[in-house]
């Protein structure tokens, strides 16, 4: 479809930059064109004889000036200039032009009086108040200028005395010609005001277009974004920043995450949106969102001159740099750890043998002592218990002295399952005295096979009965169950308590180095960080979880053993000293 023709804009504008298009310049010499046109067309029938009072060579010479006016704008444009000051300046011109026509056809009483209407309003359009007001003393001083003449003859150079039917002739030519101008100005002003209305429309559309592309891609960002006003109103939001910023108070003001958000202030005091309003620095804080931590950065904006600036809010994911902040914290803790490991490892090597030579002659002696024979076969299993466990703890400090990890797991044929339980039994249960918590271990223990290093399953097994142990004393727990389940190729191992269940500070955490509600002393996080590890080495999996009623369950997922043994009695072992 073709568009209009694009007209020139006769509007001042506040809102736009002191500019007039060259149109306008243009516009204005066509008006004067018309207007010197008419006043010769009436130098002619004044020559005639028609308007014998009025002075013809006075409106010969604004004929000419106001020709050659125009013709000097046409050769000098656009060095003439085209702003809003030059063309009201043309307009008072034409203004004055007027005035000594109107003094040469008879002064006020000429019935071209009405002229000075036209003149004030296009000298509105074209500048505004101020120069409708210049316009208006201008128009003033004319017209008392000729009324002048009327009480001085002396300044009387033309009358206005047509002969009839002249004078009505002039009188109706007057008239139409007043009305015509007006209508001109009116007619092109609503033409140019509903130009103006599709503008208007037109870039409201634009601009609500391009606010919702760019309100959609803020939507999109991966960071919250808002602005605050000055006195705490919220001027905007993106829909990150409107989950996580903190509500408004009852009368919609924005509420410092301090307290909502248990925000950490950097540099400490002042909240950051005031501060960035009143000390017009950059503040922030740190606060978590169930968990995520978010850090919110407080801009103060650009104001006009004493005013307060507002703010804006930036909520950026600080998740992952914080995690690593925390891997790289644990990885430093760990190597530290290592290190200590390696020297306490160095000497534990000579106690530990000579506790496992005591523990084989202690044996030997014994069996050569003779006695009650249930006796015997307790002392006797203590001792070979001791001599396996620091042949054990021999091997894990040799590998901590040759290279810092955990011995090679020893996984090259099925292990029976039940030794390993009942041994992890006697070395947990060791010193609990009767009426402590007990552990009951089901009979679907016996019989089963399980692919993995003994000695590391052991360390699982042990940590985690400990763990147990320790829940039920705390809560006056009575019992601990270690179960086991057959699924396909796989053997889960369940061990429950009645203790007091997950922490929620540390449910999240569980497998974390590190990571204890233990107090200082009792306990390093280190326990089930290294079980988790153990396991998944083993192709396994290690879950934990609170029991429905009461107390915490834990799930050990192991590869089943090549086959089932055949199941037998049970012997049941009484632990030693207790």
């Amino acid at each position: 479809m073709a568009s209009e023709p694009k007209r020139p804009s006769v509007f001042a504008d506040s809102h736009e930059r002191d500019d007039f298009s060259a149109d306008r310049i243009r516009w204005l010499i066509n008006l004067r064109w018309v207007a010197m046109a008419g006043v010769l067309a009436a130098t002619g029938l004044v020559v005639a004889g028609y308007f014998p009072g009025v002075a013809w060579p006075v409106l010969l010479v604004v004929v000419a000036a106001g020709s050659f006016y125009n013709f000097l704008l046409l050769l000098r444009a656009p060095a003439s200039g085209t702003g809003k000051r030059a063309a009201v300046s043309q307009a008072l011109v034409d203004l004055v032009m007027l005035t000594v026509v109107l003094w040469a056809a008879g002064g006020i009483s000429s019935p071209f009086i009405g002229f000075y209407v036209f003149h004030l309003a296009l000298i509105g359009i074209l500048g505004g108040p101020g120069a409708t007001l210049v316009a208006t003393a201008a128009a003033l001083a004319g017209a008392g200028f000729l009324a002048l003449t009327e009480w001085m003859p002396a300044l009387k150079i033309g009358a206005w005395d047509p002969a009839p039917p002249w004078d009505t002739i002039g009188n109706v030519a007057a008239f139409v010609t007043t009305i015509a101008a007006a209508a001109y100005v009116v007619l092109h002003a609503v033409r140019e005001l509903r130009d103006r209305e599709r503008a208007l429309a037109t870039a409201r559309d634009q601009a609500e277009l391009e606010y919702q592309v760019i309100s959609n891609t803020l939507d999109e960002l991966e960071a919250g974004l808002e602005v605050v006003s000055p006195d705490g109103r919220i001027e905007w939001r993106n829909r990150l920043a409107d989950e996580l910023a903190p509500s408004t108070d009852a009368e919609g003001v924005w509420e410092c995450p301090v307290a909502s958000r248990r925000c950490e202030i950097e540099p400490a005091g002042l909240c950051p949106v005031w501060r960035a309003r009143d000390e017009g620095t950059e503040g922030r804080c740190r606060f978590a969102v169930r968990d995520r931590w978010y850090e919110m950065l407080s801009f103060p904006l650009a104001s006009r001159g004493e005013e307060p600036s507002r703010i804006m809010n930036l909520y950026v994911d600080r998740t992952q740099i914080l995690l690593a902040e925390r891997r790289l914290l644990h990885a430093e803790r760990l190597a530290s750890l290592g290190r200590v490991a390696q020297g306490v490892a160095h000497e534990l090597n000579t106690p530990l043998a000579t506790i496992r030579t005591l523990a084989a002659d202690m044996g030997e002696a014994i069996r050569s002592l003779g006695g009650d024979e249930a006796l015997q076969s307790d002392l006797a299993e203590s001792a070979a218990l001791i001599r396996d466990e620091t042949g054990r703890l021999g091997r894990i400090t040799h590998s901590l002295l040759s290279g810092g990890t955990l011995p090679r797991l020893r996984m090259d044929s099925s292990a029976p399952l039940l030794p390993i339980v009942e041994r992890a039994q006697a070395l947990v249960f060791a010193g609990v005295r009767e009426g402590g918590p007990q552990l009951d271990i089901g009979d679907s223990v016996d019989g089963l096979l399980v692919a993995v290093d003994p000695d590391r399953l052991l360390q699982v097994l042990v940590n985690l009965l400990q763990n147990a142990l320790d829940a039920n004393r705390e809560a006056g727990g009575k019992r601990i169950w270690l179960t086991t389940e057959r699924h396909g190729s796989a053997v889960e191992i369940v061990v429950e308590d009645e203790g007091a269940g997950l922490h929620p500070d540390i449910e999240g955490r569980l497998f974390e180095p590190f990571a204890t509600t233990k107090p200082p002393g009792e306990g390093t996080g280190l326990g089930l960080y290294a079980s988790y590890m153990l396991i998944q080495t083993m192709g396994g999996d290690l879950t934990i979880e609170n029991r429905e009623s009461r107390g915490a369950r834990a799930r050990v997922r192991l590869p089943a053993g090549a086959q089932t043994l055949a199941k037998e009695p049970r012997v049941h072992h009484r632990a030693p000293w207790s």
